[in-house]
């Protein structure tokens, strides 16, 4: 259903779908196939968002209410294995059922983080009530009719993550279809000035591999000084692991993201991403 000969490129951004795919299309001859969209459990979710996506919907359903606030015991781990919260995640379910097409969800990411309110650590929450929750919300989308979403698991890259390892949070193949993670090119004296994907992403490559499942990069990007030469170097990593089947880009500017991961920030960032990168990803043909 997803297999293409290349990476499928994505996009998530805070303008209007339609507009920014023409426009993307126009600045770098590659339309985005798919479409990064957001939703909190504890809000509705409206079909439109999914109608109006401008591409395969890549769906990233988040378990808390619509707040930035981390600590949401309500919707603690243990909560939502419990059934508690089924009343409005089956709503979310019935809503990708009505579209009908095919939508990437991306569960509760970056797990292994302490940035939100189902991760380990926070609210009382523990690897083993992420794989229980995973699995009941896995089952209850599919008893409510929505098989046409693919699940994938994504926890953020090695760096930068508060827990150590991924093995402890796998929810087992049953209940996943693919894998892949956030991570971003970063040019910060708090991480290093990476210069090559292969820095941002190696590491937890290896820890994917056992999985046996394709992989996207859920969210990427990059900023800073090497920000050229790091999308530069995707390509060449992009073609060294085939079993990367997509991409995520983040398009949105600060304050609606931690940084300008943008590739088109620069002239020099879109001519490389135009460059080096576009000719090695599956673009939306229309």
């Amino acid at each position: 259903m997803l297999k293409e000969d290349k990476p499928v490129f994505g996009v998530t951004s805070d303008k209007p779908a339609a507009a920014e795919s023409d426009e993307i299309a126009d600045e770098t001859g590659c339309r985005p196939k798919w479409r990064g969209v957001y939703a909190s459990i504890g809000s509705p979710l409206e079909l439109s968002r999914l109608t109006e996506a401008a591409g395969i919907p890549f769906l990233t359903v988040q378990p808390k209410d619509l707040s930035t606030k981390v600590k949401q015991k309500t919707w603690s781990l243990a909560s939502v294995a419990a059934g508690k919260q089924d009343a409005k995640l089956r709503a979310v379910a019935e809503t990708v059922a009505e579209y009908g097409d095919l939508v990437v969800i991306r569960y509760a990411p970056e797990m292994n983080g302490n940035w939100s309110p189902w991760a380990a650590g926070v609210n009382g929450n523990t690897p083993a009530e992420y794989i229980k929750a995973w699995q009941h919300v896995v089952t209850l989308f599919r008893n409510a009719g929505a098989t046409n979403a693919l699940w994938l698991w994504s926890p953020n890259i090695t760096r930068g993550a508060t827990v150590r390892g991924l093995s402890q949070f796998w929810p087992g193949s049953k209940w996943v279809d693919l894998v892949g993670f956030t991570g971003y090119g970063v040019g910060s004296s708090s991480f290093g000035f990476e210069s090559r994907a292969g820095q941002t992403f190696d590491p937890t490559m290896k820890l994917l591999a056992r999985y046996k499942k394709p992989v996207v990069l859920s969210e990427t990007g990059s900023n800073g000084v090497n920000k050229s030469k790091w999308i530069t170097s995707l390509a060449p990593w992009l073609q060294a692991n085939p079993n990367v089947i997509g991409l995520i880009w983040t398009q949105a500017p600060p304050p609606h993201s931690s940084a300008d991961w943008r590739f088109d920030e620069t002239p020099e960032s879109l001519k490389a991403f135009k460059k080096s990168l576009v000719p090695h990803m599956t673009c939306l043909s229309k």
